[in-house]
């Protein structure tokens, strides 16, 4: 007896030493996925079709240098303070205008390994394989816009809501200070989370104290109409072509004689539309940015109240309310860029790395492979089918249909999520 029970006893030394050689073939896979992946990015970006995609980092650059080394003022004024301090550090640290494109490139390069390597060490290779595949399919984009930092502090508020809530409140704060649209997101992080007491609370007060910071520093260094220059700049801008309320006209002007609309490169450094019916679309993006509000704030309310006593799908509704918000945002706004995709990765990646109740699977799966489709379908449309989406008069009927199919989906996927959200705040079964 007493041999038997030497044998049935586990060694654990041994278990965890088995656990660490198993997990290094997957490790090494997924280091190799993510370098082939970003190889073939670099391949295609050298292509004379798509290589303008890193046009907006030059942009950067030569305002930067304007105003760093010209001392000219007014510059970047479509950008938060704390955004354009972002972009002084990198150029500074990059050594100025000479070396700066590829300082900015490597930084991004290098933020888009952190997130995969923290969604790794996770314990969940395939949250990891997931964010390597979405952000891959994007394209070189990510590496030439500043949207994939604060599109990584919401990932890592995602991932660290319920284990450092106020970290996590810290970082939509920040991610909020760089580009606006993550303060939305204290609304469904202020939710309770009953494996955690005053883990809602504790996210809201970091948000509010944090941003309260970020927000007096700004209006202390550059004064109060700078800081709110970047609502101004959004404001005045009119409607982009990829965005979802220019998709009718985008239709009526490809695939009919209803009528002409002349493409343009406004001022906002954006290809845009004119002609019958624009100012009607921009109202009705206006609409629906009230109706993100909206939305944000019904959510927000559903889970206040479905999770205050008991929630066992406490953080599976959480990361899906924010999902649901930034897709509406998204679908919302009248300059839909392609790298706002970039926003949608986070809190899929996020939710691929709870251990989800058997009725959350299914939809989990499909949102991750949607979103993955949306994220090649923007890739796309940008670079690669810019040229055709502009042309004169109307546009290449296929160019147009990838973006015209882009944004149905979109519109789709911010259904299905707020759908999810809502039978998973009501706790009744999910099919």
């Amino acid at each position: 007896m007493k041999g038997a029970s030497a044998v049935a006893v586990p060694d654990l030394r041994e278990i965890a030493s088995t656990a660490r050689g198993a997990r290094i073939p997957v490790a090494l896979g997924v280091i190799a996925l993510f370098a082939t992946t970003r190889l073939l990015l670099f391949i295609a970006w050298q292509h004379p079709s798509a290589n303008f995609v890193a046009n907006d980092v030059y942009y950067y650059g030569y305002h930067l240098w304007r105003m760093l080394e010209q001392g000219e003022p007014g510059v970047m004024l479509e950008y938060p303070v704390p955004a354009v301090w972002f972009l002084q550090a990198l150029y500074t640290l990059g050594g100025g205008w000479q070396t700066w494109f590829p300082w900015f490139a490597t930084t991004m390069l290098f933020l888009d390994a952190l997130v995969a390597l923290s969604l790794f060490r996770l314990r969940r290779p395939s949250a990891s394989v997931w964010w390597i595949l979405f952000t891959g399919a994007l394209g070189p984009i990510v590496w030439f816009r500043f949207d994939l930092l604060p599109a990584a502090l919401v990932a890592w508020a995602c991932l660290w809501s319920t284990s450092r809530p106020r970290v996590a409140g810290v970082l939509v704060a920040a991610g909020a200070a760089l580009k606006l649209w993550p303060a939305l997101l204290a609304l469904p992080f202020a939710a309770p989370d009953p494996r955690r007491h005053g883990g809602g609370r504790q996210r809201l007060l970091a948000f509010l104290t944090a941003g309260f910071l970020f927000g007096m520093a700004s209006l202390v260094a550059t004064g109060w109409a700078r800081s709110a220059s970047p609502l101004a700049w959004q404001a005045d801008r009119g409607l982009q072509i990829e965005s979802v309320p220019a998709t009718p006209l985008m239709f009526l002007r490809t695939f009919t004689t209803a009528g002409t609309w002349p493409v343009f490169l406004s001022e906002y450094n954006a290809i845009e539309l004119q002609g019958p019916g624009v100012a009607l679309l921009l109202h009705l993006s206006s609409g629906l940015t009230v109706s993100a509000l909206v939305l944000a704030a019904v959510l927000s309310m559903r889970l206040l109240r479905s999770l205050r006593d008991e929630g066992p799908l406490a953080r599976e509704a959480l990361l899906l309310a924010v999902l649901a918000i930034v897709l509406a945002l998204v679908v919302a706004n009248k300059t839909l860029s392609p790298q706002y995709v970039t926003w949608l990765g986070g809190p899929l990646a996020a939710l691929l790395l709870v251990p989800r109740s058997p009725g959350l699977q299914r939809p989990v799966r499909v949102l991750a492979v949607a979103l993955v489709l949306v994220a090649g379908l923007t890739h796309y449309t940008y670079p690669w089918g810019t040229y055709g989406i502009m042309g004169t008069p109307n546009g290449s009927g296929w160019e147009t249909s990838v973006l015209l199919l882009r944004n149905v989906l979109l519109v789709a996927l911010t259904w299905y999520s707020t759908r999810l959200v809502w039978q998973v705040t009501a706790r009744r079964p999910i099919g």
